[in-house]
């Protein structure tokens, strides 16, 4: 029975062999996981290896398209000539034909201008009475100022391009490009509108001219002048005529700007630039009647006094407002009528950052950010430096029983909407 059982047992000894586990190494799974890990590994040394190679050329390349700001250089003070007597002593007859050949080199003259001028279409989308959708177009003249690396930059009227859908620019060779408006600033209704500089061929480009900003301070009444862009209401329009006034000022708020008023008839749509006999711009064409009496005739902004304007505009720095309308106090009126010198405050805006502060119609500003005011340019040039936000200091003098009181107010700065 021992016997049976021993040789029983011998037919099931392969059974009882040891069975071994495979290495780690040969395991399917392991090795799809290393794989993966591997190829991981490959391609982050790869990316890491165009990284190093490829960065310092994008970063040279971002460093050329960085904007380039725009600068227009500070005129020279010129001394005034003396006025002389002149005596004319020789009579001088003109023939048809010397007319002729005067207005050609005047029409050269404006044609040399308008290199500079670009032809502004703008298209805004309206609704009638019956609630149907209608596309409205209309025109405005502009003025090349520069480029900053990336965009041309154009200066016009802001009430002609706000509710302007799209807005496109058409230059000198009649070539167009789609435009933006970049900034504005509602209180003078200047903006500035760009177009990418990849949008303008180099054809057009080497025809297209910067504006050649001359003096206004150096203008005197009688000079001729002449007008060009879109001064009667349409595109291409020339005109010619003399300065009526140089003295007259625009008032708005927080300062003041010189108005060089025209005999030349205006029209509601006249939009361009004051052009002298140098084919220098010596003034901006603007159509909110500023001089009593002068509103069918071509008024225009001084050039020297929005020069400073310009350059924020083009730059895209705040054009801030406080909200204040008022005159100059000068030496003389001080001593007439014993009130401090400075800047007095006829009017305050309705909901401005002034009347918020607490200035009032009857003070006189005499300091802002601690520098001294002496008058509406000096209002202007501070505000010039501040921005969207900023608290500053009013130091103003205010009347009452016993004469004028001292008191500071301070007023947060915002932009005109």
């Amino acid at each position: 029975m021992a016997d049976l059982k021993e040789k029983k047992d011998s037919g099931y000894q392969f059974m009882q062999e040891k069975i071994k586990q495979k290495p780690i190494y040969q395991n399917r799974m392991v090795r799809r996981c290393a794989a993966s890990l591997l190829c991981g590994v490959l391609f982050a040394l790869a990316a890491l290896a165009v990284w190093a190679l490829v960065y310092p050329r994008l970063n040279d390349q971002s460093e050329e398209q960085e904007l380039q700001p725009i600068e227009i250089p500070e005129e020279e003070e010129e001394e005034e000539p003396e006025e002389s007597t002149v005596y004319i002593t020789e009579t001088v007859s003109m023939e048809l034909e010397d007319y002729k050949k005067m207005y050609q080199q005047l029409i050269q003259i404006g044609n040399q201008a308008e290199k500079s001028l670009v032809n502004i279409s703008v298209l805004s989308v309206d609704t009638d009475w019956f609630d149907e959708t209608f596309i409205n177009r209309s025109t405005a003249s502009g003025i090349l100022i520069g480029d900053n690396g990336l965009e041309l930059l154009i200066l016009t009227g802001y009430e002609a391009v706000r509710a302007g859908e799209s807005l496109q620019a058409t230059f000198f060779d009649q070539t167009t490009a789609p435009a933006v408006l970049k900034n504005y600033n509602k209180n003078t209704d200047l903006a500035m509108i760009s177009v990418n500089l990849s949008d303008v061929s180099d054809s057009t480009r080497e025809v297209i001219q910067y504006a050649n900003l001359g003096s206004s301070k150096t203008t005197r009444s009688g000079e001729p002048v002449i007008a060009v862009g879109n001064p009667a209401g349409v595109y291409g329009s020339v005109l010619f005529g003399n300065l009526t006034s140089v003295t007259q000022t625009a008032g708005i708020y927080d300062g003041s700007y010189t108005v060089l008023t025209t005999d030349m008839a205006r029209s509601d749509a006249s939009s361009g630039v004051l052009v002298d006999w140098d084919g220098k711009i010596v003034g901006v064409i603007q159509n909110r009647c500023e001089v009593n009496g002068q509103k069918n005739m071509i008024q225009a902004y001084g050039i020297s006094d929005i020069k400073e304007e310009i350059e924020h505009l083009s730059n895209s720095q705040d054009l801030v407002y406080m909200g204040i309308i008022g005159g100059d106090v000068t030496t003389t009126i001080s001593e007439q009528e014993d009130i401090p010198i400075g800047v007095y405050v006829s009017e305050v805006a309705m909901d401005s950052p002034a009347m918020a502060g607490g200035i009032q119609p009857g003070d006189i500003i005499t300091s802002m950010s601690g520098q001294q005011v002496t008058n509406l340019k000096d209002v202007r040039s501070i505000l010039l430096k501040c921005s969207n936000g900023q608290n500053i200091q009013v130091v103003c003098q205010r009347p009452d029983r016993t004469g004028y009181q001292e008191l500071e107010v301070t007023v947060q700065l915002t932009i005109l909407e």
